[in-house]
């Protein structure tokens, strides 16, 4: 018997993703902020859904980074 998709998450399991954002997609959360550039998209082991790796610049010119779940980001699309 193959274990559903629920059961592999609940075993740790990384299942197959799919997403419409990929590496070097700019974002901004939600709540505000400055524009962040995503180096990695994915699901991770610890929580459902699909995070992302994001860096960006404080006000002072230092670089930042930080792990974003996709929802609570949106991304910048340059026109």
């Amino acid at each position: 018997m193959t274990a559903t998709t629920s059961q592999q998450e609940q075993q740790g399991d990384i299942v197959p993703h799919t997403t419409p954002y990929q590496t070097g997609d700019v974002f901004r959360l939600k709540s505000g902020g400055r524009p962040m550039t995503a180096t990695w998209v994915g699901p991770v082991a610890f929580a459902p859904g699909i995070w992302l790796i994001c860096e960006w610049f404080d006000a002072s010119g230092k670089p930042q980074q930080g792990m974003f779940d996709a929802a609570t980001l949106e991304p910048i699309v340059h026109a």
